[in-house]
């Protein structure tokens, strides 16, 4: 796993999550827009890459619910490590630490190995050829 690769998307996707403009189960909301410096704290960011933005967020729909909820809470929310563990019911405190290295951890290392995945994979509409699809008989 490429952790120096990994982060600035993970980081692009929920910046897309947090603005008003990704609809696909965005976790946005328009509070943000009505805020006072909205337009300037944002003026400086690097524009979004809403494509790459779609791909990480199709990864994370398949991932198992703990792995989910942990990238959703630190990188879109921005939560601090202890409210994620109280919310998840992980072990926290000083001896415990690990804990939630490792649940950080395992949910990068989930959507890292899920974008490997669909990298890989033949993009079914550019393809001339489509094998048939299983029909279910209604």
């Amino acid at each position: 796993m490429n952790l120096h690769e990994l982060e600035p998307r993970l980081e692009n996707w929920a910046r897309a999550q947090r603005s008003s403009g990704y609809a696909p189960a965005g976790a946005g909301s328009a509070e943000g827009m009505y805020r006072s410096g909205f337009r300037e704290s944002c003026s400086d960011q690097d524009p979004l890459d809403l494509l790459d933005a779609r791909v990480i967020n199709e990864a994370w729909k398949v991932l198992m619910p703990l792995d989910k909820d942990v990238l959703q809470l630190h990188y879109v929310w921005r939560a601090h490590s202890s409210f994620i563990c109280r919310r998840l019911k992980l072990k926290q405190g000083r001896s415990n630490e690990h804990v939630w290295t490792f649940a950080l951890y395992h949910a990068q290392e989930a959507i890292w190995n899920r974008l490997a995945k669909t990298n890989g994979l033949v993009n079914r509409e550019a393809t001339p050829y489509n094998p048939p699809r299983l029909l279910i008989p209604a």
